[in-house]
């Protein structure tokens, strides 16, 4: 028994002076300057959150003055119940998703309690802040089909469905479904037809609630001589192409007295554009921006 006293003795203050001789470690100047509990890195194995995630610099999970719209200060990730509202992820800037050897594969999962088929397993939208609350201005939502769509029901090897563009109406307070697009075929219409919503196409392309209307690409203006090397006199014009490939009528011709830098502005429905240098076709050209640009190089 004498011996187990002396045992313990040894051992508790073998425990006191390690724990002393660690305390007076020399620390960081970084890990000073934390604030009391808070550290430079932590691993673990494994990590539960039970109710929420803060990634702050200031530690507070909104930022200052937009608490009530949730706007994040970095990020802030919250688990269903307890006590700090809606389970989601709130994501401050950037949401950056890398894949190496992987394509690209974002999915939205869904079930009813009872196991069943959930039909609208998810959905994006578009919000503004009005009326001190968020509000959906535009929607695209993947939807299975209907059960009487599917005569053979849904199971592993049979899941059709499609995806539905909505988006509000001026004095509508539901969203309008503008195009549903599925099973090879697509509907576009607008308006609520009696609250049933855009009908679904039977044929490949269907067109509800007005006219298609096909509009021409325009003769475009003749281009804006820049500069040129004064190389000698070259004439140009400007055609314009359609996404299909229909052409416009060549634009009056301007002469450079030289291979020329040509300017000119975006033309409505056009997609690219042919020069004619000399009556000779160059491009056709795509080129970004309302302003286009071009230099000739004479090796066209």
């Amino acid at each position: 028994m004498k011996d187990r006293l002396i045992t313990i003795v040894i051992t508790v203050v073998t425990t006191v002076l390690t724990m002393s001789l660690l305390d007076r470690r020399p620390v960081s100047p970084a890990v000073a300057q934390q604030p009391p509990g808070s550290m430079d890195e932590l691993i673990v194995n494994r990590l539960i959150v039970r109710n929420e995630l803060i990634v702050s610099d200031t530690g507070k999970p909104w930022e200052e003055g937009f608490e009530k719209h949730n706007i994040p200060r970095g990020l802030v990730a919250r688990a269903r119940g307890g006590n700090v509202g809606d389970a989601g992820l709130w994501v401050r800037g950037r949401l950056i998703k890398t894949e190496i050897d992987d394509p690209f594969d974002d999915r939205f999962h869904a079930i009813n309690r009872d196991g069943s088929v959930f039909r609208a397993p998810g959905h994006i939208s578009w919000n503004v802040w009005l009326g001190n609350a968020w509000r959906q201005v535009a929607i695209i939502q993947g939807e299975a089909l209907e059960n009487s769509e599917v005569k053979d029901g849904f199971s592993g090897g049979n899941h059709p469905g499609r995806l539905r563009f909505q988006s509000f109406r001026p004095h509508h307070p539901e969203p309008l479904t503008d195009a549903i697009i599925g099973q090879g075929m697509m509907s576009i219409g607008g308006g609520g037809y009696g609250g049933g919503g855009l009908p679904y196409p039977s044929e490949v392309l269907q067109l509800w609630g007005g006219t298609m209307t096909q509009s021409p690409v325009q003769t475009p203006q003749p281009p804006q001589i820049v500069r040129h090397d004064g190389s000698g006199k070259h004439t140009y014009a400007l055609i314009a192409l359609g996404p299909q490939g229909a052409r416009s009528k060549p634009s009056p011709a301007v002469v450079a007295d030289g291979l020329a830098t040509l300017s000119w502005d975006s033309l409505a429905g056009a997609d690219s554009y042919i020069i004619l240098r000399d009556g000779k076709q160059i491009g056709p050209l795509r080129i970004e921006g309302a302003r286009k640009q071009w230099t000739d190089s004479g090796s066209r």
